[in-house]
């Protein structure tokens, strides 16, 4: 049994000793057990290992896409895949609009690609109706800048169809990406 006692009074050395040197024992295992192979030799550097919380991870996809909204799905479609966006300002007739778009898959696959349908009163830009992705891997976010410009007031719609091949089959999923022009916008009010 040990005992200690206020500071200045001693406890009972023979028990003491066998402690700390059980102690010093029990770390040696453990460190020991702990890697593949036997204890480094006197004088060798120990192998680094890090721990597993160490690690130090990256952003989530989620804060990568903080601010932009989701864009909902249209259909029942069932590929696991997000698509968010961001308008880069307010939308007003027959000025470019550019939306910033974020592809986030939840499966790896590949190829993929993105075909924009602009509904009646949008344009899209030259060159914008489509863009490809040869690989998509989870976690990651995937992002593409595509232009439109509204010729109407009213709630347009930009129509997005992701497709994307994975497990040897090719899937596809319809995304709106609504933009309200107001009326007011028309006159400078």
């Amino acid at each position: 049994m040990i005992r200690f006692k206020m500071a200045g009074d001693m406890f009972n050395k023979s028990h003491g000793a066998a402690t700390l040197a059980a102690a010093i024992w029990a770390a040696a295992c453990v460190s020991g057990c702990s890697q593949e192979g036997s204890m480094p030799a006197a004088g060798s550097a120990a192998p680094h290992v890090r721990a597993a919380g160490a690690v130090k991870k990256g952003p989530t996809a989620d804060e990568l896409t903080a601010g932009m909204a989701a864009a909902p799905a249209l259909g029942k479609s069932l590929l696991p895949v997000e698509l968010k966006f961001e308008l880069t300002e307010r939308p007003r007739i027959g000025q470019p609009l550019a939306i910033n778009l974020a592809l986030l898959p939840q499966i790896p696959g590949g190829p993929a690609t993105v075909a924009l349908t602009a509904a009646p009163g949008l344009d899209a830009a030259q060159g914008e109706s489509q863009f490809d992705i040869p690989e998509l891997q989870v976690g990651e976010v995937y992002r593409h800048t595509l232009q439109v410009t509204p010729t109407t007031d009213g709630v347009l719609l930009v129509n997005l169809m992701v497709s994307l091949k994975h497990d040897e089959v090719s899937e596809s999923k319809e995304f709106a990406v609504p933009i309200i022009v107001d009326p007011a916008q028309i006159s400078g009010r």
